[in-house]
């Protein structure tokens, strides 16, 4: 592969997987709104939440391009575990900094709602891989074709 395709394809995975990331977030955080708002008690976000849970779906995605480039270093689930530590990582700092939670509770919630847009990533990233497989499958049989 070319130099020029592997930032090519760098770019795209982090870009992928930044919306992917932050659309869970959002997704869980506007569940736990509604939830919130059901049980009577007031919800909001302050005006700059928006924009840490993007900043923090691009600096969850950059380990990915690490998971991807250790293939062949050590066992998928080592690399699995050591990926999810170090997002959780991440997500832990970005949340005591943008006061995403305030004590052990708050903490605990964000903790499952990291869990189930960890496992939302991964389920659309297997998906998004299996539609790109089968276009590039479509495309060789056209070729095959057409021969």
């Amino acid at each position: 592969m070319s130099n020029k395709n592997m930032v090519k394809r760098k770019i795209k995975i982090v870009f992928e997987q930044t919306m992917t990331i932050s659309t869970g977030i959002f997704f869980m955080i506007g569940i736990g709104g509604v939830i919130t708002h059901l049980s009577g008690k007031s919800y909001s976000l302050d005006w700059y939440h928006p924009l840490s849970i993007i900043l923090i779906g691009f600096l969850c995605a950059l380990p990915t391009l690490l998971l991807e480039e250790a293939e062949g270093e050590k066992s998928s689930s080592l690399r699995v575990f050591l990926h999810c530590l170090s997002l959780f990582a991440i997500v832990s700092f970005a949340g005591y900094i943008f006061n995403w939670y305030k004590d052990l509770s708050s903490y605990i919630s964000v903790a499952v709602i990291f869990l189930a847009v960890y496992a939302f990533v991964w389920i659309s990233s297997l998906w998004m891989s299996k539609v790109d497989e089968n276009k590039i499958n479509k495309a060789l049989e056209k070729l095959h074709d057409d021969e």
